[in-house]
């Protein structure tokens, strides 16, 4: 398989933004995965318009947001989730800046159609999505899904994507709505069948199907984003995203 559509799978997976976790990553003994069944009825429901404008408007962080984010990733062939942690930024100009901070340190900038990873052993290694055409195309859907979950730009995703949008009594009563994605390239469904965005006020969480939600078992990760806040790049976080050009000289 080429190595750069290889990596930006990779990406897809890991960062929404995203299920690559190491070997080194511990299972939870506490937390308890929730089935992909849970799903089934917000992919039995379309989205209209108005429901997708609304949501545009609570999504809509404006041009830099950062956070932490929990992952948790469950495996079939595991019984217990394998969880890491760390912080993120995406910048509507530079970028989004991926962390983890535990089990293990890693850093993964996606920029300018690149992908540059560091490792814990401070190895940087680069991924170009315009190394062929497949590559391309998933490397352009990335960043928009980037900013349809935390810039609002909803309406874009409908170009790439089937889209469900789910409220329901139960999750009224905490203003909570669930957003399904289902992918219309098949390059890209090969990697995520399915993608489900969670929240209220603000996103609070995004889910990854390895298939179709009546399908078990099967892969699963859940990504829970906290601590969201709005403000320009500091000075440090501006040096982390320098990371990417230096990478780029000769």
């Amino acid at each position: 398989m080429n190595a750069a559509l290889t990596h930006i799978k990779l990406m897809l997976i890991l960062c929404f933004c995203s299920v690559w976790i190491s070997a080194q990553c511990k299972a939870d003994t506490s937390t308890t995965a929730v089935s992909a069944s849970a799903y089934q009825t917000l992919f039995s429901q379309d989205a209209d318009k108005t429901q997708l404008i609304a949501l545009s408007q609570k999504l809509n962080l404006g041009e830099t947001v950062r956070g932490h984010f929990v992952q948790s990733r469950q495996l079939k062939v595991l019984k217990k989730p394998l969880i890491s942690q760390g912080q993120f930024i995406f910048d509507q100009t530079q970028g989004l800046i991926w962390q983890q901070i535990t089990p293990f340190e890693s850093l993964l900038i996606l920029k300018d159609k690149q992908l540059i990873q560091r490792d814990s052993q401070g190895r940087v290694q680069i991924s170009k999505a315009d190394a062929s055409a497949n590559a391309a195309a998933m490397g352009d859907l990335l960043p928009s899904l980037v900013r349809a979950m935390l810039g609002g730009d909803i309406s874009g995703l409908s170009e790439n994507f089937e889209l469900h949008f789910l409220i329901t009594d139960k999750l009224n009563t905490e203003g909570q709505w669930q957003l399904g994605l289902t992918p219309k390239d098949p390059l890209m469904k090969k990697a995520i069948a399915n993608m489900v965005l969670e929240g209220s006020d603000v996103l609070q969480s995004l889910v990854l199907l390895s298939a179709a939600p009546n399908v078990t078992p099967q892969d699963m990760t859940r990504i829970d984003f906290s601590a969201l806040s709005q403000g320009t790049l500091s000075e440090t976080e501006l040096a982390q995203y320098a990371l990417a050009i230096e990478a780029n000289k000769p």
